[in-house]
């Protein structure tokens, strides 16, 4: 069988996490419309007979700046360095973008191969796009089509999944349990649901100074009950997370916890609680706490 790692990358909001989702048939990454949802490099493993693809899902490109900004820059460039195939999406309308041009410089400066994917295929070809995708050599690299509308989705999936597959080396047998769906501990994937539930139903600006820490993740009888801290960067944002007689966070719990208890496949108690921390992305500790360090897989 074929094995090896695919590393997922693009611009924010391509829809590299709902791919990753649809690869894997499960909900791992979160997924939301505002830009730099996906912070850490979430893992997905997909096996058959044939195949072990173990997919990384980057964050979205950007320039490295101080705090979060610095970290989601270290785990693209970590995804890269972590692959042995790069998967470049590009949404069908997507504009020119010098930041793309970055991220695809970074790809080609690796010498790692190349795959381009274009999501969003029900759509008509932006301008940029259109001339993008024709200076394309076939002969150079992979190119793919796929839209999670897409009537046939199952079967171009398969197709996409196989090629990548014939691009990695032989194996004796899969690199890891052929039942393992992540490389990523349980605990990281529920707080990036608590995220998610976070960025759909909080306003814009609040969830991107937003981090979450699960303290507690114990059974208790025939419930697993986990409690987490959100945190936030200004006074102010407290209550608005808490919301009138704690009716936000209520709901902010309902949501994510419907979420886990689907992925855990078991009943769930999350207490959530809300602190303010100051500055917390120059916390080096707190940082740390939330994962958010330079750690190596």
């Amino acid at each position: 069988m074929n094995c090896g790692f695919v590393g997922i990358l693009g611009l924010p909001n391509v829809g590299k996490s709902s791919l990753f989702n649809e690869i894997l048939q499960d909900k791992i990454s979160i997924v939301s419309p505002k830009p730099q949802t996906t912070r850490q490099s979430l893992s997905g493993i997909c096996t058959t007979d044939d195949y072990q693809l173990i997919f990384w899902d980057a964050p979205g490109f950007v320039n490295p700046k101080k705090g979060i900004f610095d970290f989601l820059a270290k785990e693209f460039d970590r995804v890269i360095e972590n692959s042995d195939i790069l998967l470049i999406v590009i949404a069908c309308d997507q504009l020119e973008s010098l930041a793309f041009q970055q991220a695809l410089a970074k790809a080609k400066k690796s010498k790692k191969p190349l795959a381009y994917l274009f999501t969003k295929a029900d759509l008509p070809l932006s301008p940029y796009v259109t001339e993008f995708r024709e200076s394309l050599d076939p002969r150079d690299s992979l190119v793919f089509d796929f839209s999670i509308k897409g009537e046939n989705k199952k079967e171009n999936l398969e197709t996409i999944l196989s090629t990548l597959a014939e691009q990695l080396p032989e194996s004796p047998q899969p690199l890891y349990d052929p039942d393992m769906i992540s490389l990523d501990k349980t605990r990281d994937i529920v707080a990036e649901f608590i995220r998610e539930a976070c960025f759909e139903l909080l306003q814009q600006e609040i969830p991107f100074g937003l981090g979450v820490i699960i303290k507690s993740f114990k059974h208790d009888q025939h419930i697993l009950r986990i409690e987490a801290n959100i945190l936030v960067e200004k006074e102010n944002h407290k209550a608005i997370v808490i919301g009138k007689k704690g009716s936000q966070l209520k709901e902010i719990g309902k949501k994510a916890r419907e979420q886990i208890e689907k992925f855990l496949g078991e009943k769930v108690f999350l207490g959530l609680h809300v602190a303010y921390k100051k500055n917390w992305q120059k916390d080096s500790n707190i940082m740390k706490e939330l994962g958010y360090d330079d750690r190596r897989r």
